[in-house]
């Protein structure tokens, strides 16, 4: 048995999920069950399953001159939000979202099909427990789980875009940016946090743009990009070990009056 519950919703908030995400991406309520019904089977898996994959059609822009650039994309991904929490019969948790950019994918051909993953791929226990980039991911949230709070994780832009030459990101229209966020909004009322933590600039600009009434901590992303931000913060070297310990201490001193 797991010592982590995963994705497991609430029927009421698994359908007011879907009717947000369907908002931006062509997906049925059945199809996006599927989904998490297979990443819950991979969950205790050793390695990497591949993603579950879709077809482009999947996401239609609403800036033709942005369709033809996502058409020509060499690789697309997409990450469906998940829900972490202790399997420990406790239902009543309190929510805590962390927020991140977009799903980066990297690939050094065309990938026709869209993998479809989540959130810094913690549904795969080899990236929660292996990979060195998301093992850190888990070793931070795993701090609220044994804390007692259920983690919602999502991305502001579910979809991410490459140019057509190479896996380096462009950015979404901006009509396109601005459907995410209004998804976005409503996603978030849906799972009712107590607090929103966002991971980067972009983030937290998304955040303080949609006016949410919810207690917002702006974090440097953990990832190795902001090794410099974090060393400066701390004033120590940014080692794991001490990304860990300031992350508990600034995410504990935050909670502490909710």
């Amino acid at each position: 048995m797991s010592d982590y519950l995963f994705s497991q919703f609430k029927a009421n908030k698994f359908e007011a999920l879907h009717k947000e995400l369907s908002k931006v991406l062509d997906i049925s309520e059945d199809q996006l069950q599927n989904f998490y019904d297979v990443m819950l089977q991979q969950f205790e898996l050793e390695g990497y399953p591949d993603d579950q994959r879709l077809t482009r059609n999947i996401f239609y822009s609403h800036d033709e001159n942005f369709q033809k650039c996502y058409e020509d994309a060499l690789v697309i991904g997409v990450d469906i939000p998940s829900l972490l929490e202790k399997n420990n019969n406790i239902s009543n948790k309190k929510t805590v979202v962390i927020l991140g950019q977009d799903p980066l994918r990297k690939s050094d051909k065309r990938v026709e099909e869209i993998g479809i993953a989540t959130p810094y791929a913690l549904h795969l226990k080899s990236c929660r427990e292996k990979l060195r980039n998301t093992r850190l991911y888990f070793d931070l949230i795993k701090v609220l789980l044994d804390a007692g709070y259920r983690v919602y994780l999502t991305d502001i832009f579910k979809i991410w875009v490459s140019e057509a030459s190479c896996d380096r990101g462009i950015p979404l229209s901006k009509k396109d940016r601005t459907r995410f966020i209004q998804v976005l909004k409503t996603e978030l009322e849906i799972f009712e946090p107590v607090a929103i933590v966002t991971w980067g600039k972009k983030a937290s600009s998304a955040i303080k743009s949609i006016n949410l009434e919810v207690k917002h901590l702006e974090f440097p992303h953990p990832g190795g990009a902001a090794n410099g931000t974090l060393g400066k913060l701390m004033g120590k070297s940014p080692t794991r070990e001490n990304r860990i310990n300031y992350w508990q201490e600034k995410v504990f001193a935050y909670l502490s009056g909710l």
